[in-house]
């Protein structure tokens, strides 16, 4: 049985959801656009472009995970975007550059060690996803996959909402 798979996708799925619609909605895809400007790597001719093949492959990877037959290229297409999205954080927290977590298309500030905490997190369950769905055959048991959409859209919510979380569980400050 796969429910990790099921729940790994749901996961993703809401994260990924959240993160292209936040982007899409009014403000946010500027905000994002320019929430680009400080990483060095990317020239400002190239923001734009780059802001859409974010919110693209958010989008992609999501309905490749869903389509029938198309669930291992949908999860290889969230490792490589995570992939992609850790590796700029790393490099602009290396580098002393202060970006801004626009993720979910909203300022939620400077960027922090816990945003790259959270995609390796993510990059995790989208690995574990392709490894059981690569490995082991479709759940049928329809409670099973109730189950499972809901443990992974909770854990989805959890991710969504980390730095919230992250504020509530950190150190006063004086």
């Amino acid at each position: 049985m796969n429910y990790l798979d099921i729940g790994c996708r749901a996961l993703l799925t809401a994260v990924f959801a959240t993160a292209a619609i936040g982007k899409m909605r009014p403000g946010g895809f500027a905000g994002f656009v320019a929430s680009l400007a400080p990483i060095r790597w990317i020239g400002a001719a190239a923001r734009r472009p780059a802001a859409v093949a974010t919110v693209a492959a958010e989008a992609a990877a999501i309905l490749l995970l869903w389509i029938p037959g198309t669930a291992l290229a949908g999860y290889l297409l969230a490792v490589g975007a995570l992939a992609v999205f850790t590796a700029t954080l790393v490099i602009g927290l290396r580098q002393g550059t202060t970006l801004r977590c626009r993720c979910f298309g909203y300022d939620a500030g400077p960027v922090r060690p816990h945003h790259v905490a959270r995609n390796l997190g993510l990059g995790v369950v989208a690995v574990l996803g392709l490894a059981a769905a690569a490995t082991t055959t479709m759940a049928t048991d329809p409670a099973g996959w109730a189950i499972a959409i809901l443990v992974g859209a909770v854990a989805g919510l959890v991710t969504i909402r980390w730095d919230d979380l992250a504020f509530v569980l950190s150190s006063p400050t004086r």
